[in-house]
């Protein structure tokens, strides 16, 4: 399962080019990577949707790699904006925790959290 945008992707892409002409200008940049972080959690809000429409179990390992893969890609984008990381790590934790169970996922990434 792909990571798809459609539409967005344009402006995705547009945003990123404003991020590094305002770094270039030393000017502030938070706000687009704000928008697309925005953009992000709407591709996953309708990954999932879809993925539920065409009867994939959310329990699934692939289904839940790529949520992880989504939910990391929002957080490098926080962090690169200065913004919390909280959120996107307690996001990655529910889904690790869903797939793996908490018993599964002490043993796996409780040490590395």
């Amino acid at each position: 399962m792909a990571i798809k945008m459609d539409g967005n992707q344009n402006y995705f892409n547009r945003l990123q080019q404003k991020i590094e002409q305002a770094q270039r200008e030393n000017k502030p940049y938070a706000h687009y990577i704000e928008r697309q972080i925005k953009l992000l959690e709407e591709a996953h809000d309708e990954f999932v949707a879809k993925v539920t429409k065409e009867g994939y179990d959310l329990n699934s390992p692939n289904i839940g790699e790529v949520e992880v893969r989504q939910y990391s890609a929002m957080r490098a984008l926080a962090e690169k904006a200065g913004l919390p990381l909280e959120k996107y790590d307690e996001m990655i934790k529910s889904v690790q925790v869903r797939i793996f169970g908490e018993e599964n996922y002490e043993r796996l990434f409780g040490n590395n959290q």
